[in-house]
């Protein structure tokens, strides 16, 4: 490695070496989200080369990936106070028994996106008084029967009316039901600004999947919605019910496969029983009864699938756990991997209102308890920006108060 000073790094400012910085303070602050690999990034390979860096485009940089620049001011000893402090929270919020997660490729989930729904909860539970979710551990030591009655009860869901929606509309009803009762769903966006919007990084984001940050009264559930565009719609619907099913049995300790199949097919014990319940609310077992003496075809299963928005191999994968088909028939109608269909231009260039990213991203209840505190004057301007983007960003957090009419 080249350099002015092995170990060092000097801060270039009006093309003067004006501050020197320690490399390991710059990797150490990098290496706050490892899966993003932001050491790798032409900007700092290029400074640990040279041995100095541009202010200026050390401020650019730090825009683009979302990192206060400041950070790589601290000294290392500040500096390690602020890493424990994130490794503590991280470590409070999601062991095993409070976090969990579908495995996406290579086992990613994002540090970002979970210090950001941290945050996010923190601020809510410290500022607000909220009441137990009775939900919470609802459906402990029931029947899958029982489990579908609290379900759709609590949730007040009309299964005739999901039925009744296309399969993105049904998704959003769901969400729209289960949002009134104290359950707050983060859903990842790629547009306004709430994530960096950097090629590396959006690898990462494709690659996390659902999760769950536990709380008493107010849980989250994390859906990464726009981040992966190889996750089909009914397996949306299948995701959210599935982890809506851990705030129930009040059981975080599973993965979530990649692979459907793997996950549904051949899981035991409790991952079965989650598997179970969530197949019983959306595909009910007196449905299968019905086809026990029936040979169920492709068109059958396209049919089942668009009647209960699941996806084909969930209906397939159901059929075969339930023994309505039979090995030979399981193999013959499971449907290839999903292609999602490619967007237009037009569609893909269309940029979401700052409001609408931020509500989607946060979650509706964390989105309205953040609006209130900025209306209060609670919440300070600085602190709500790092709640709504992740980083501070004026301009854009004048457009979002003038949308939000303040």
């Amino acid at each position: 490695m080249g350099g002015l000073e092995p170990g060092n790094m000097w801060v270039k400012v009006d093309h003067k070496f004006a501050v020197k910085i320690h490399d390991d303070v710059i990797r150490d602050v990098l290496d706050i989200y490892p899966e993003e690999e932001l050491e790798k990034r032409r900007f700092f390979t290029d400074a640990f080369d040279n041995g100095y860096l541009s202010y200026v485009e050390l401020l650019k940089e730090c825009e683009s990936i979302q990192i206060p620049w400041q950070m790589f001011f601290l000294t290392p000893g500040n500096l390690k106070k602020q890493l424990d402090h994130i490794s503590k929270e991280r470590k409070f919020k999601f062991t095993a028994k409070f976090f969990s997660k579908r495995k996406g490729v290579g086992d990613i989930t994002s540090k970002r996106i979970i210090d950001r729904l941290i945050r996010l909860q923190n601020y809510v539970l410290q500022n607000f008084t909220l009441t137990p979710n009775n939900f919470c551990g609802a459906l402990k030591g029931k029947s899958y029967s029982e489990c579908v009655n609290v379900f759709l009860n609590y949730f007040e869901i009309d299964v005739f009316e999901f039925r009744s929606k296309k399969t993105d509309k049904a998704f959003d009803y769901l969400i729209g039901k289960i949002e009134t009762k104290s359950v707050n769903i983060s859903r990842g966006v790629l547009k306004g600004g709430v994530l960096p919007e950097v090629k590396n990084v959006n690898d990462v984001y494709k690659n996390t999947s659902g999760f769950v940050v536990r709380n008493e009264c107010l849980p989250f559930i994390f859906l990464p919605d726009d981040l992966n565009p190889d996750e089909a719609m009914g397996r949306r619907i299948y995701t959210l019910i599935y982890l809506l099913t851990c705030v129930g049995l009040d059981d975080y300790d599973f993965y979530l496969e990649n692979s459907f199949k793997a996950s549904a097919l051949k899981k035991k014990g409790g991952e079965a029983i989650k598997h179970g319940i969530t197949t019983a609310i959306l595909f009910p077992e007196e449905e299968t009864d019905l086809l026990r003496e029936a040979v169920v075809g492709a068109e059958d299963v396209a049919k089942l699938s668009a009647k209960f928005k699941i996806t084909p191999t969930a209906v397939v994968v159901t059929l075969k756990r339930r023994g309505v088909i039979t090995q030979e028939e399981y193999e013959e109608l499971l449907p290839p991997p999903f292609k999602p269909q490619k967007k237009t231009g037009e569609q893909h260039g269309q940029r979401p209102l700052i409001t609408t990213a931020v509500k989607k991203f946060c979650g509706s209840s964390a989105f309205s308890y953040v609006n209130a505190g900025i209306r209060s004057g609670s919440l300070k301007s600085i602190q709500a920006q790092y709640l709504i983007f992740g980083h501070v960003h004026k301009n854009q957090y004048k457009k979002y108060c003038f949308q939000i009419g303040l």
